[in-house]
């Protein structure tokens, strides 16, 4: 380690977090962070804290590891007092002392029993910026494991590994469509490139190819004769066929052979969390849930009964308190887990996903923007082969606004229909029966009834006489977007919209309105929908003549 030069690179989400929650003792947080070798440079990615109180490793992408420690201490001397109390380990080589608003970085070293300490400078970069310096490699293979074997040593399942799929597999890159091996010349992976749509990381998904023959030892007989050797022994084993989904992540300048180490080690690490949960759950059949919630700068791993995590309360409010993640709104779900397909995604029933990403900027300068929080699902007139052309906007806003919910993983309920809508509101007894199965339009009140029969939702209703006035209520709707982040439904007359944010300049009195469009009849393709399903508007899109209710759904608070 000594001939070798340390940088560091922290980053700019982890600095923010951490002072914002303040600390308050020497060892209140431990550092994650992607460690590499190249060409006599130590170099370290912090990406990552979680409270010293709890144990994560299992939760983490393989390769992200424990590198140091954060904490507030007044004398250096102090912390190296601390780890001389047998608390010092390579995985805690470095300190970020946090200090009011001064931060200092510092390397441990012990040299003959005695811990010295050396102040380290140390870049900072955003998300993006670190996006351009790392990357994941995601593998998912089918493996049959024994439900019975509860020993989960690396050395045990490493040799397991290698009965199921040879002692040096192949990896396949499916976007280059490349393969890699375990004796691949020591060149860099910085010069792959996924050739899907970017997400927030670079991520490249690996297939595995199992070497099916065992070479011959030389003891083994190669003649052309077959042999059948039979042994009689006890057989005891429950075999089940378990989805693996690993996850690691990788610097772009490791070598091919790098690489290769840590997609194995990946698998070996995703087979002993199954293992661990066959173990305490022998009669369930586990599944794996990625997650990048918005204020970490990595992944989250999780694996539990099929289907059930939402039940997973403790495991939940674990990740939550490690973290220190928000507690008012649900991060772990099933609806939660990760979507690897380039977005805008499609939902389960086909139909488009937060379609306003990507569009261009209002035009304000210097504005401040507050917009929906989470994801939702595009509703608009004609969808699944419905007529409602005319009179079925309110409807199509109030789908939106639900699926909002859904997608937070506040409810497993499907989206209701047009009919259920109107079912919704005959049992409730807003509506007569003939209602049912009618052309007749519904406004803010009726979503906001719908929302609170079916999901216990408590919305706000606020009253404009008249729609160019929309701009004396911006601030209230910047407010609702940055604490409670649903879209807003806004209808008058026999028109009806969603608001998925707003872009707020107070010096120069401009005021923009992200809106979508729920009249919209196009095809369910961006380029179409940008600029006429969703747009940024100003207040004199609506009419000046009309009466509107804006319908603000208040969020839930918990997990």
């Amino acid at each position: 380690m000594d001939a070798f030069r340390r940088e560091v690179v922290i980053c700019k989400d982890v600095l923010q977090g951490l002072e914002k929650i303040g600390l308050s003792k020497i060892n209140a947080f431990v550092l994650l962070g992607v460690n590499i070798d190249v060409e006599n440079v130590f170099k370290t990615y912090i990406i990552g804290f979680v409270d010293s109180s709890f144990s994560v490793d299992d939760n983490c992408p393989h390769n992200l590891n424990t590198c140091g420690l954060a904490g507030n201490a007044d004398l250096i001397e102090n912390v190296q007092e601390y780890l001389n109390n047998d608390q010092f380990n390579e995985n805690y080589s470095l300190y970020l002392n946090i200090v009011g608003s001064k931060i200092n970085l510092w390397e441990f070293k012990k040299i003959d029993d005695a811990i010295q300490s050396e102040k380290l400078e140390f870049q900072v970069q955003t998300k993006e910026e670190l996006s351009n310096n790392l990357l994941y490699f995601r593998t998912c293979m089918k493996l049959e494991l024994d439900r019975k074997i509860n020993d989960c040593d690396p050395l045990n399942t490493a040799s397991l590994l290698e009965k199921k799929i040879g002692l040096k597999p192949l990896f396949y890159i499916k976007e280059n469509k490349q393969y890699f091996g375990k004796l691949e010349e020591n060149k860099t992976i910085d010069g792959i490139k996924a050739t899907t749509k970017k997400l927030d990381y670079e991520v490249l998904n690996i297939s595995v190819y199992q070497n099916l023959s065992n070479a011959p030892t030389e003891n083994t007989d190669t003649s052309d004769f077959p042999i059948i050797h039979q042994t009689n022994e006890p057989f005891d084993e429950e075999l089940v066929c378990c989805q693996l989904d690993t996850l690691c992540v990788v610097p772009k300048k490791a070598t091919y052979t790098q690489a290769y180490n840590l997609v194995y080690g990946s698998i070996i690490k995703n087979i002993q969390s199954i293992q661990s949960f066959l173990a305490s759950n022998p009669k369930d059949l586990p599944a794996v849930h990625h997650f990048l919630p918005d204020t970490l700068c990595h992944f989250l791993t999780i694996v539990c009964s099929h289907n059930q995590i939402d039940s997973y309360s403790n495991l939940r409010k674990k990740l939550h308190n490690a973290f220190h993640l928000s507690m008012d709104r649900p991060l772990f779900r099933i609806s939660n887990a990760y979507q690897f397909d380039a977005k805008p995604s499609l939902d389960d029933d086909g139909l488009l996903t937060n379609v306003h990403e990507g569009l261009s900027p209002s035009g304000i300068k210097n504005g401040k923007i507050s917009l929906i929080q989470g994801t939702y699902t595009f509703y608009h007139y004609g969808q699944g082969g419905f007529n409602d052309h005319q009179w079925g906007c309110a409807y199509r806003s109030l789908q939106t606004l639900y699926s909002w919910f859904k997608w937070q993983g506040w409810t497993n309920k499907p989206v209701p229909s047009i009919r259920d809508i109107q079912q919704i509101l005959v049992d409730i007894g807003d509506k007569n029966k003939s209602f049912v199965g009618s052309s007749d339009w519904i406004g803010s009140m009726e979503v906001s009834f719908v929302l609170n029969a079916h999901l216990d939702v408590t919305c706000r209703i606020m009253s404009l006489r008249q729609g160019d006035t929309l701009n004396s209520v911006c601030l209230e709707l910047s407010e609702h977007f940055d604490r409670h982040g649903t879209p807003v439904m806004i209808g008058g007359g026999v028109l009806a919209h969603t608001i998925l944010g707003v872009d707020i300049n107070e010096e120069l009195d401009a005021v923009k309105f992200l809106v979508l469009d729920p009249h919209y009849t196009g095809s369910d393709s961006l380029k179409s929908i940008h600029g006429k399903g969703v747009c940024w508007k100003d207040a004199s899109f609506w009419k000046k003549d009309t009466f509107y209710n804006l319908c603000l759904p208040l969020s839930f608070n918990g997990i």
